[in-house]
């Protein structure tokens, strides 16, 4: 803009808050800047951003032209640089493919199959695949918009605040870390199973390597592997993870092109033995089966061409999954009677009934061999999540430092250190649960991140959203809890009918009451044509707010249906990362500390009265 106007700048008073929201300006500037080849050219600018607590942050951007369309929100070079960006798309499909296909369709087909839905059991899987992609989508939109690393944790930074972020990298560590320390441990005891059954002399093999109630040696040999792989690089580990990844696609390409040699038509009848209650049963245990795919936005820092890969990788990597699915048990309960089926081996056991026995032993080795993929893949994010957070000041220093080869190698060996004793000497009959109520919950409180970032409320209630979700989300699990325990009685019910009225009620709310904001994230009712142009081409959540919404509720009633000793142990984790931030995060943030306001170039946005559209953009250069 021509013959700007010097104005005074605007004074913000910085006060330390848990709800400080991470200025969304910056998390476009360096997104936009990730196509930018010439950052040499650039200044500094600053912008001020609301905040859904009423609080003020601002930050610095590059001065360019006023006029320049086509970086109007570059800012120097981001942090987020320091990590080189060389995972294709077909690299970033692999990893969530190997992330979610696991014990998915070696373990939970036959359970389902042959104690819930018989061969309805694939539109089970149909089912909770849909589900799967209703967050799926919100995260699809988040990750092209926000492509750093972190994945969920710098969405909820941007959308509910810094202790929100905090809890939800508490969550996600417990994915990572505990996930991937589990999966060695039952890749342990399964390759112990094996060499019991195989071995015919030289027991004593089996004695050295069975260990004990708690100490699993194989799990030890598994992890340790696994972080060594990774401490050599992630262009490294990216290759075993392609390898690995064709290998599972091979073999359950076998296990369903070698089922559908024995099928007999009989055996899908009846169709559906345990009726429709069964399906839904079986949806609600199958969902699981589809977790992982939130591994390929912890890389996002990674990605190449983030705004259009990490969507669809996401995308393309649910309906491969799906299909994968839905063809092998279809074809599983084609083979054999479905009250037949092994709810712990399904596919061998199904082979050797009907005198397969070379694939038999292919599948059961095949699973053996594929698995150690998943314990690799998950714990590959979380050096990327540390990262993330040290570079926001939530964690030291040390888990930001990167190496010679662009590599996390501390943050790396920390986090695989406390994986590989995890899973070496705890057991995980009561932490399974814990690990599922803390991915859901992530799930949902991403969900809600895309409603508040495209809702704002009126000027005078400026946190509406944020309080309406809160409502939604407290009515979500009561209704949950209802449906799931009462709903057998007459009066559970009815209970559970003007409950699931309210959670409506409270969706329309949003929508009603909270205008849409021309931008994402946004918190004007105007923007300037070029920064409107900025905002296109990228993934967009459909029927927002009514589908995150949706999938928050189901996530929910998901959660209701675990242990009730799960929910208990992932409170006290929350709980210890509350201590921990008042104790160490929110002192060092960033965000609390000013670090976003470094430079002396200064932007404002101004609204002009009388022609209700009108911004100007104003820079004063000091």
């Amino acid at each position: 803009m021509e013959n700007v106007r010097p104005i005074d700048e605007p004074q913000f008073a910085r006060k330390s808050s848990p709800f400080l929201r991470k200025p969304l300006p910056q998390m476009r500037a360096e997104r936009d800047s990730l196509d930018d080849d010439d950052s040499s050219s650039r200044g500094s600018r600053k912008r001020s951003t609301g905040h859904l607590f009423g609080e003020q942050s601002q930050m610095n951007y590059d001065a360019i032209p006023a006029d320049d369309s086509n970086d109007l929100l570059a800012n120097e070079e981001p942090r987020s640089f320091l990590l080189e960006r060389h995972l294709s798309l077909m690299d970033l499909i692999a990893v969530g493919i190997s992330g979610t296909v696991g014990s998915g369709i070696f373990v939970l087909s036959g359970l389902v199959a042959s104690q819930y839905a018989g061969p309805a059991a694939v539109l089970s899987w149909m089912i909770s695949g849909v589900t799967a992609l209703l967050s799926a989508c919100c995260y699809a939109e988040l990750s092209g918009r926000i492509p750093l690393a972190g994945g969920a944790y710098a969405y909820n930074y941007v959308a509910m605040g810094e202790i929100f972020a905090v809890l939800t990298a508490a969550c996600l560590s417990i994915e990572y870390i505990a996930a991937a320390a589990a999966v060695s441990r039952s890749w342990g005891d399964k390759c112990i199973l094996w060499l019991t059954e195989e071995l015919t002399t030289s027991r004593w093999i089996i004695t050295y390597l069975d260990g004990s109630a708690t100490f699993n040696p194989l799990a030890l040999v598994l992890s340790a592997g696994t972080v060594v792989l990774l401490l050599c690089g992630v262009k490294e580990s990216k290759a075993a993870t392609n390898f690995f990844t064709v290998l599972k696609i091979i073999v359950v390409s076998v296990m369903v092109f070698g089922a559908m040699r024995y099928v007999q038509p009989s055996n899908w009848t009846p169709f559906a033995p345990y009726g429709v209650g069964g399906i839904v049963r079986g949806a609600t245990g199958t969902f699981f089966g589809y977790l992982g795919y939130d591994q390929i936005t912890a890389l996002a820092g990674e990605a190449k061409n983030a705004k259009r890969n990490l969507p669809l990788a996401l995308m393309c990597e649910i309906v491969f999954v799906m299909t994968l699915y839905c063809a092998a048990n279809w074809f599983l309960t084609g083979m054999q009677p479905y009250h037949e089926i092994s709810a712990v081996s399904a596919f061998p056991d199904a082979f050797r009934s009907v005198g397969a026995n070379m694939l038999a032993e292919f599948v059961s080795i095949g699973e053996i061999v594929t698995l150690p993929i998943v314990v690799l893949v998950t714990i590959m994010a979380q050096p990327r999540l540390q990262y993330a957070l040290a570079v926001d000041g939530l964690l030291p220093p040390i888990f930001s430092e990167i190496d010679e080869h662009g590599n996390l190698w501390k943050g790396t060996l920390i986090s695989g250190g406390i994986m590989t004793l995890v899973s070496a000497f705890v057991p995980f009959e009561n932490l399974n649960d814990m690990i599922s109520c803390a991915v859901l919950l992530v799930l949902s409180l991403t969900d809600t991140s895309v409603v508040l970032l495209w809702h704002e409320g009126p000027s005078s209630r400026p946190s509406l959203p944020f309080h309406l979700m809160s409502v939604f989300h407290f009515l979500s699990l009561v209704a949950s809890l209802v449906i799931a325990k009462f709903a057998d009685s007459f009066l559970g019910k009815t209970i559970a009918v003007l409950l699931l009225c309210a959670v409506a009620f409270t969706c329309f709310a949003v929508y009603r009451w909270c205008p849409r904001a021309a931008v994402f994230g946004g918190h004007r009712p105007h923007y300037h044509e070029q920064e409107l142009h900025k905002e296109e081409g990228y993934f967009a959540t459909p029927f927002v707010p009514l589908l995150p919404c949706v999938a928050v509720f189901v996530n929910w009633y998901l959660m209701v249906q675990l242990e009730l000793l799960g929910a208990v142990l992932l409170l006290v984790c929350l709980a210890l990362s509350v201590v921990y931030y008042f104790s160490y995060g929110g002192h060092h943030s960033v965000g609390n500390k000013g670090g976003w306001e470094t430079t002396s170039t200064h932007e404002r946005e101004v609204e002009l009265e009388g022609n209700d559209a009108i911004i100007d953009r104003v820079t004063l250069d000091h």
